[in-house]
């Protein structure tokens, strides 16, 4: 990401703007509003997602719009009672989203500006496939939710101490009661950001 300045007479007539702290400073100090900016940006967007929202209800969010206006999204990826799976990408959005060195890199010069360069990191959607495995297998749950979850059509939802939600459970056979289309969520919240740092 490239930050953009106006530049005094007296900066204009130093001779080694890299080693300048005066413009070092104000550079970074533009680079990191810009970083928060995105990661507040992201935060919104991902706390204003369908997935997100279903997933914070837990086992009360019934009449799921992403299972077809049937059953409860949370017990449908197999969550146990009290998890809070969104957390741990919240967490990550807001720990990961920042400019990777207070230093960056002169880049241009004129005599009315200059243009100095930082790398703002942002989590790949490997790190979070990575730390959001579902409660039954290694598979992502977001990875599932983008991509699709198979045997979806056999889920079915009633009260049982033998489901980990106590809310849903799966049979032998497909009963057809919800469906389930692979929704865009995370992958594309990355790459909206990436867009927005070039």
């Amino acid at each position: 990401m490239a930050v953009k300045g106006k530049l005094s007479i007296k900066q204009l007539l130093k001779k080694n703007y890299t080693n300048s702290k005066v413009l070092q400073n104000l550079a970074y100090g533009a680079a990191k509003k810009k970083a928060e900016g995105l990661r507040n940006t992201a935060l919104k967007e991902f706390d204003q997602h369908e997935v997100t929202k279903e997933l914070e209800k837990g086992t009360s969010g019934m009449n799921s719009s992403l299972l077809g206006g049937r059953g409860n999204f949370f017990g449908f990826l197999g969550f146990h009672q009290g998890d809070q799976p969104v957390q741990i990408i919240r967490n990550i959005l807001e720990d990961h989203i920042k400019v990777r060195n207070t230093k960056g890199k002169l880049k241009k010069v004129s005599q009315t500006s200059f243009l100095w360069e930082f790398d703002i990191d942002i989590p790949s959607k490997t790190e979070i496939y990575a730390v959001t495995p579902m409660p039954w297998s290694s598979k992502s749950w977001v990875k599932g939710v983008e991509r699709g979850v198979t045997n979806y059509a056999k889920t079915i939802f009633r009260d049982s101490e033998r489901s980990r939600s106590g809310i849903a459970l799966q049979s032998k056979r497909n009963i057809g009661f919800i469906t389930f289309r692979p929704t865009p969520y995370i992958t594309a919240l990355l790459d909206k950001l990436k867009k927005q740092l070039k």
